[in-house]
Protein backbone atom coordinates (compact mmCIF):
# COMPACT_ATOMS: atom_id res chain seq x y z
CA UNK A 1 0.00 0.00 0.00
CA UNK A 2 1.77 3.87 -1.14
CA UNK A 3 2.11 6.05 1.98
CA UNK A 4 -0.65 8.57 0.38
CA UNK A 5 -3.52 5.60 -0.04
CA UNK A 6 -2.21 4.49 4.66
CA UNK A 7 -2.56 8.54 5.36
CA UNK A 8 -5.78 8.85 3.71
CA UNK A 9 -7.45 5.02 5.61
CA UNK A 10 -5.68 6.47 8.76
CA UNK A 11 -7.67 9.89 8.22
CA UNK A 12 -10.79 8.16 7.72
CA UNK A 13 -10.70 5.96 10.65
CA UNK A 14 -10.00 9.17 12.47
CA UNK A 15 -13.26 10.60 11.29
CA UNK A 16 -15.10 7.21 12.14
CA UNK A 17 -13.68 7.10 15.38
CA UNK A 18 -15.28 10.16 16.12
CA UNK A 19 -18.41 9.64 14.26
CA UNK A 20 -19.05 6.49 16.46
CA UNK A 21 -17.45 7.92 19.60
CA UNK A 22 -19.75 10.59 20.05
CA UNK A 23 -22.73 9.02 18.88
CA UNK A 24 -21.95 6.52 22.05
CA UNK A 25 -21.04 9.32 24.60
CA UNK A 26 -24.30 10.98 23.68
CA UNK A 27 -25.90 7.66 24.72
CA UNK A 28 -24.26 6.70 27.69
CA UNK A 29 -22.11 9.99 28.77
CA UNK A 30 -20.38 8.56 31.98
CA UNK A 31 -18.31 5.91 29.82
CA UNK A 32 -17.19 8.61 27.05
CA UNK A 33 -13.41 7.40 27.95
CA UNK A 34 -14.18 3.76 27.29
CA UNK A 35 -16.30 4.93 23.98
CA UNK A 36 -13.39 6.85 22.63
CA UNK A 37 -11.31 3.92 22.86
CA UNK A 38 -13.45 1.09 21.97
CA UNK A 39 -14.43 3.31 18.96
CA UNK A 40 -10.92 3.79 17.76
CA UNK A 41 -9.99 -0.21 18.09
CA UNK A 42 -13.11 -1.56 15.96
CA UNK A 43 -12.62 1.98 13.64
CA UNK A 44 -9.04 1.60 13.02
CA UNK A 45 -9.72 -2.45 12.80
CA UNK A 46 -12.59 -2.56 10.43
CA UNK A 47 -11.19 0.11 8.23
CA UNK A 48 -7.19 -1.84 7.66
CA UNK A 49 -9.54 -4.89 6.78
CA UNK A 50 -11.48 -3.16 4.55
CA UNK A 51 -8.74 -1.09 2.87
CA UNK A 52 -6.46 -4.16 2.93
CA UNK A 53 -9.51 -6.15 0.89
CA UNK A 54 -9.40 -3.30 -1.26
CA UNK A 55 -6.20 -3.20 -2.51
CA UNK A 56 -5.93 -7.15 -2.47
CA UNK A 57 -8.84 -7.15 -5.06
CA UNK A 58 -7.62 -3.71 -6.97
CA UNK A 59 -6.53 -5.19 -10.20
CA UNK A 60 -9.91 -6.99 -10.64
CA UNK A 61 -11.88 -3.99 -9.75
CA UNK A 62 -10.86 -2.42 -12.54
CA UNK A 63 -11.62 -5.08 -15.07
CA UNK A 64 -15.46 -4.66 -13.80
CA UNK A 65 -18.19 -2.34 -15.27
CA UNK A 66 -19.74 0.35 -12.44
CA UNK A 67 -22.47 -2.03 -10.76
CA UNK A 68 -20.45 -5.04 -10.67
CA UNK A 69 -17.60 -3.40 -8.80
CA UNK A 70 -19.87 -1.68 -6.41
CA UNK A 71 -21.51 -5.14 -5.83
CA UNK A 72 -18.41 -6.71 -5.47
CA UNK A 73 -16.72 -3.82 -3.03
CA UNK A 74 -20.07 -4.11 -1.10
CA UNK A 75 -19.23 -7.92 -0.33
CA UNK A 76 -15.62 -6.80 0.42
CA UNK A 77 -16.91 -4.04 2.76
CA UNK A 78 -19.29 -6.49 4.39
CA UNK A 79 -16.02 -9.08 4.80
CA UNK A 80 -13.66 -6.28 5.98
CA UNK A 81 -16.39 -5.52 8.45
CA UNK A 82 -16.64 -9.04 10.07
CA UNK A 83 -12.90 -9.51 9.77
CA UNK A 84 -12.50 -6.43 11.86
CA UNK A 85 -15.09 -6.85 14.33
CA UNK A 86 -13.30 -9.93 15.09
CA UNK A 87 -9.81 -8.43 15.27
CA UNK A 88 -10.99 -5.77 17.18
CA UNK A 89 -12.44 -8.34 19.92
CA UNK A 90 -9.41 -9.81 20.06
CA UNK A 91 -6.98 -6.64 20.49
CA UNK A 92 -9.99 -5.68 23.58
CA UNK A 93 -9.06 -9.26 25.43
CA UNK A 94 -5.21 -8.97 24.80
CA UNK A 95 -4.96 -5.32 26.26
CA UNK A 96 -7.91 -4.52 27.84
CA UNK A 97 -8.77 -8.05 28.86
CA UNK A 98 -12.77 -7.71 27.88
CA UNK A 99 -14.19 -9.24 24.94
CA UNK A 100 -18.17 -9.58 23.56
CA UNK A 101 -19.50 -12.30 23.55
CA UNK A 102 -23.06 -13.96 22.70
CA UNK A 103 -25.76 -11.43 22.06
CA UNK A 104 -23.47 -8.70 22.41
CA UNK A 105 -21.02 -9.96 20.34
CA UNK A 106 -24.05 -10.55 17.25
CA UNK A 107 -25.39 -6.91 18.16
CA UNK A 108 -21.43 -5.40 17.77
CA UNK A 109 -21.14 -7.62 14.52
CA UNK A 110 -24.45 -6.32 13.02
CA UNK A 111 -23.88 -2.48 13.97
CA UNK A 112 -20.14 -2.91 12.35
CA UNK A 113 -21.64 -4.11 9.31
CA UNK A 114 -23.84 -0.94 8.81
CA UNK A 115 -21.19 1.14 9.85
CA UNK A 116 -18.96 -0.66 7.49
CA UNK A 117 -21.57 -0.62 4.42
CA UNK A 118 -22.71 3.02 4.70
CA UNK A 119 -18.83 4.39 5.05
CA UNK A 120 -17.38 2.09 2.49
CA UNK A 121 -20.25 3.23 0.23
CA UNK A 122 -19.48 6.86 1.42
CA UNK A 123 -15.58 6.00 0.70
CA UNK A 124 -16.49 4.48 -2.97
CA UNK A 125 -18.61 7.30 -4.03
CA UNK A 126 -15.39 9.59 -3.11
CA UNK A 127 -12.51 7.77 -4.68
CA UNK A 128 -14.70 7.16 -7.41
CA UNK A 129 -15.43 11.17 -7.88
CA UNK A 130 -11.62 11.77 -6.72
CA UNK A 131 -10.72 9.15 -9.79
CA UNK A 132 -13.16 10.33 -12.35
CA UNK A 133 -11.15 13.80 -11.73
CA UNK A 134 -7.84 12.68 -11.96
CA UNK A 135 -8.47 11.12 -15.35
CA UNK A 136 -10.12 14.05 -16.48
CA UNK A 137 -6.90 15.91 -15.55
CA UNK A 138 -4.64 13.44 -16.87
CA UNK A 139 -6.76 13.98 -20.57
CA UNK A 140 -6.33 17.65 -20.06
CA UNK A 141 -2.92 17.16 -19.42
CA UNK A 142 -2.51 14.55 -22.61
CA UNK A 143 -4.16 17.28 -24.47
CA UNK A 144 -1.90 20.32 -23.37
CA UNK A 145 0.77 18.19 -24.78
CA UNK A 146 -0.35 17.16 -27.75
CA UNK A 147 -1.06 20.61 -28.30
CA UNK A 148 2.22 21.45 -27.45
CA UNK A 149 3.85 19.10 -29.48
CA UNK A 150 2.04 20.18 -32.79
CA UNK A 151 3.02 23.41 -31.99
CA UNK A 152 6.81 22.70 -32.13
CA UNK A 153 6.55 20.09 -35.39
CA UNK A 154 4.37 23.67 -36.67
CA UNK A 155 7.86 25.92 -35.67
CA UNK A 156 9.96 23.49 -37.18
CA UNK A 157 8.23 22.99 -40.60
CA UNK A 158 8.00 26.94 -40.59
CA UNK A 159 11.22 27.04 -39.65
CA UNK A 160 12.58 24.90 -42.41
CA UNK A 161 10.30 26.61 -45.01
CA UNK A 162 12.04 29.60 -43.94
CA UNK A 163 15.22 27.96 -44.60
CA UNK A 164 14.24 26.20 -47.77
CA UNK A 165 14.33 30.28 -49.08
CA UNK A 166 17.75 31.65 -47.61
CA UNK A 167 19.39 28.54 -49.16
CA UNK A 168 18.66 29.68 -52.97
CA UNK A 169 18.61 33.15 -51.96
CA UNK A 170 22.09 33.14 -50.88
CA UNK A 171 23.01 31.12 -53.96
CA UNK A 172 21.69 32.79 -56.40
CA UNK A 173 24.10 36.13 -54.87
CA UNK A 174 26.84 34.06 -54.86
CA UNK A 175 26.51 32.67 -58.36
CA UNK A 176 26.37 36.64 -59.36
CA UNK A 177 29.53 36.93 -57.97
CA UNK A 178 31.20 34.20 -59.73
CA UNK A 179 29.41 35.22 -63.01
CA UNK A 180 31.44 38.42 -62.63
CA UNK A 181 34.66 37.42 -61.67
CA UNK A 182 34.71 34.89 -64.48
CA UNK A 183 35.84 36.77 -67.12
CA UNK A 184 37.71 39.14 -65.03
CA UNK A 185 39.67 37.43 -62.96
CA UNK A 186 39.00 33.50 -63.67
CA UNK A 187 41.79 32.13 -60.53
CA UNK A 188 39.59 34.25 -58.37
CA UNK A 189 36.28 32.99 -60.05
CA UNK A 190 37.57 29.11 -59.21
CA UNK A 191 38.68 30.05 -55.42
CA UNK A 192 35.08 31.08 -55.31
CA UNK A 193 33.53 27.85 -56.88
CA UNK A 194 35.57 26.05 -54.24
CA UNK A 195 34.53 28.13 -51.37
CA UNK A 196 31.25 28.25 -52.79
CA UNK A 197 31.41 23.89 -52.67
CA UNK A 198 32.16 24.30 -49.05
CA UNK A 199 29.51 26.85 -47.43
CA UNK A 200 26.91 24.26 -49.14
CA UNK A 201 28.67 20.90 -48.35
CA UNK A 202 27.97 22.26 -44.15
CA UNK A 203 24.87 23.64 -45.54
CA UNK A 204 23.62 20.16 -46.74
CA UNK A 205 25.18 18.67 -43.71
CA UNK A 206 22.74 20.48 -41.19
CA UNK A 207 19.57 20.17 -43.49
CA UNK A 208 16.57 19.89 -40.83
CA UNK A 209 18.87 21.26 -38.23
CA UNK A 210 16.95 24.47 -36.86
CA UNK A 211 19.93 25.70 -34.69
CA UNK A 212 23.48 25.07 -35.25
CA UNK A 213 26.86 25.80 -33.05
CA UNK A 214 27.54 30.00 -32.91
CA UNK A 215 31.22 28.80 -33.51
CA UNK A 216 29.98 27.13 -36.81
CA UNK A 217 28.16 29.17 -37.64
CA UNK A 218 31.21 32.00 -37.54
CA UNK A 219 33.06 30.02 -39.28
CA UNK A 220 29.81 30.21 -42.33
CA UNK A 221 30.28 33.79 -41.98
CA UNK A 222 34.32 33.90 -42.60
CA UNK A 223 33.82 31.75 -45.82
CA UNK A 224 31.04 33.66 -47.22
CA UNK A 225 33.27 37.06 -46.13
CA UNK A 226 36.19 35.35 -47.79
CA UNK A 227 33.98 34.84 -51.19
CA UNK A 228 32.95 38.63 -51.09
CA UNK A 229 36.66 39.39 -50.30
CA UNK A 230 37.59 38.04 -53.48
CA UNK A 231 35.24 40.24 -55.39
CA UNK A 232 35.58 43.43 -54.07
CA UNK A 233 39.15 42.93 -52.89
CA UNK A 234 40.29 45.96 -50.81
CA UNK A 235 37.20 47.78 -51.08
CA UNK A 236 35.87 45.22 -48.41
CA UNK A 237 37.72 44.60 -44.78
CA UNK A 238 36.15 42.70 -42.02
CA UNK A 239 36.96 41.70 -38.18
CA UNK A 240 35.20 39.14 -36.49
CA UNK A 241 35.74 38.48 -32.35
CA UNK A 242 33.75 36.52 -30.42
CA UNK A 243 33.91 35.08 -26.81
CA UNK A 244 34.98 31.47 -26.95
CA UNK A 245 32.58 30.79 -24.28
CA UNK A 246 29.63 31.43 -26.51
CA UNK A 247 31.54 28.58 -28.99
CA UNK A 248 28.25 25.83 -28.14
CA UNK A 249 25.33 28.53 -27.88
CA UNK A 250 23.02 26.95 -30.30
CA UNK A 251 21.30 29.67 -33.06
CA UNK A 252 19.77 29.62 -36.13
CA UNK A 253 21.65 28.60 -38.90
CA UNK A 254 22.67 31.37 -41.55
CA UNK A 255 21.39 33.99 -38.90
CA UNK A 256 24.98 35.75 -38.54
CA UNK A 257 25.60 35.28 -42.39
CA UNK A 258 22.36 36.79 -43.49
CA UNK A 259 23.23 39.76 -41.27
CA UNK A 260 26.96 39.89 -42.99
CA UNK A 261 25.10 39.46 -46.27
CA UNK A 262 22.79 42.26 -45.70
CA UNK A 263 25.66 44.59 -44.92
CA UNK A 264 27.26 43.53 -47.88
CA UNK A 265 24.41 44.61 -49.81
CA UNK A 266 23.35 47.83 -48.01
CA UNK A 267 26.56 48.76 -46.30
CA UNK A 268 29.39 48.34 -48.75
CA UNK A 269 28.38 47.24 -52.43
CA UNK A 270 26.81 50.80 -52.92
CA UNK A 271 30.31 52.89 -52.00
CA UNK A 272 32.45 53.36 -54.45
CA UNK A 273 35.17 52.97 -51.88
CA UNK A 274 33.57 50.43 -50.44
CA UNK A 275 34.14 49.99 -46.69
CA UNK A 276 34.09 47.47 -43.37
CA UNK A 277 32.10 45.07 -41.66
CA UNK A 278 32.69 44.24 -37.94
CA UNK A 279 31.49 40.95 -36.09
CA UNK A 280 30.97 40.89 -32.76
CA UNK A 281 29.62 37.88 -30.64
CA UNK A 282 29.84 38.71 -26.55
CA UNK A 283 27.96 37.87 -23.46
CA UNK A 284 25.75 39.93 -21.57
CA UNK A 285 24.72 38.52 -18.16
CA UNK A 286 22.38 35.43 -19.51
CA UNK A 287 22.25 37.25 -22.87
CA UNK A 288 23.94 36.01 -26.04
CA UNK A 289 24.51 39.54 -27.87
CA UNK A 290 25.98 39.43 -31.60
CA UNK A 291 26.37 42.64 -33.04
CA UNK A 292 27.01 43.57 -36.96
CA UNK A 293 28.14 46.60 -37.83
CA UNK A 294 29.23 48.69 -41.17
CA UNK A 295 30.46 52.01 -42.34
CA UNK A 296 27.17 51.97 -44.87
CA UNK A 297 24.77 55.24 -44.47
CA UNK A 298 22.07 52.90 -43.61
CA UNK A 299 18.69 52.22 -44.10
CA UNK A 300 17.36 55.61 -46.19
CA UNK A 301 13.92 53.48 -47.03
CA UNK A 302 11.94 52.17 -44.97
CA UNK A 303 10.84 49.37 -47.38
CA UNK A 304 15.19 48.45 -47.26
CA UNK A 305 14.60 47.54 -43.52
CA UNK A 306 11.93 45.13 -43.91
CA UNK A 307 13.86 43.84 -47.18
CA UNK A 308 13.58 39.54 -47.42
CA UNK A 309 17.16 39.67 -45.58
CA UNK A 310 16.08 41.42 -42.45
CA UNK A 311 12.42 40.07 -42.62
CA UNK A 312 13.48 36.58 -42.76
CA UNK A 313 15.81 36.83 -39.71
CA UNK A 314 13.51 38.59 -37.57
CA UNK A 315 10.38 35.77 -38.78
CA UNK A 316 13.36 32.90 -37.67
CA UNK A 317 14.03 34.68 -34.12
CA UNK A 318 10.56 34.86 -33.23
CA UNK A 319 9.43 31.21 -34.46
CA UNK A 320 12.67 30.31 -32.51
CA UNK A 321 12.59 32.08 -29.61
CA UNK A 322 9.13 34.34 -29.19
CA UNK A 323 9.58 37.33 -27.15
CA UNK A 324 12.58 36.34 -25.69
CA UNK A 325 14.53 37.55 -28.44
CA UNK A 326 15.30 40.88 -29.56
CA UNK A 327 16.83 42.94 -33.01
CA UNK A 328 17.63 46.56 -33.18
CA UNK A 329 18.73 48.56 -36.06
CA UNK A 330 20.95 51.77 -34.99
CA UNK A 331 22.57 54.53 -37.77
CA UNK A 332 24.86 56.84 -36.82
CA UNK A 333 28.20 57.40 -38.09
CA UNK A 334 28.00 53.81 -38.80
CA UNK A 335 25.04 51.07 -39.29
CA UNK A 336 24.42 48.92 -36.23
CA UNK A 337 22.29 45.55 -36.14
CA UNK A 338 22.29 44.14 -32.75
CA UNK A 339 20.72 40.54 -32.04
CA UNK A 340 20.06 39.71 -28.35
CA UNK A 341 18.91 35.71 -27.62
CA UNK A 342 19.08 33.71 -24.22
CA UNK A 343 21.72 31.79 -23.83
CA UNK A 344 19.41 28.75 -22.48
Amino acid sequence: MRLKDAVRTEAACLIITLVVALGLTYSEPENWLGNLVSSFIFSHSIGLSISALVHLFNERLHRFRLLPRASFLVILFLAGSVIGTEIGNLIHYVFLGATVSGAGHLKLLLLNLLFGIIFGSLAFVYFSLRSSAQAMAEQLKQKEINEEKLKRLKTQAELEALQAKINPHFLFNTLNSIASLITENPAAAETTVEKLAELFRYTLQKTGNTTVRLRDELDIVLAYLDIEKIRFGDRLQFSLKSDPLLDDVHVPPLLVQGLAENSIKHGISPEVRGGSIGIDASRDGDRCIITVTDSGKGFSDPVEESGFGLRSIRERLALAYGDRAALEISSDAMTRIRISLPLS
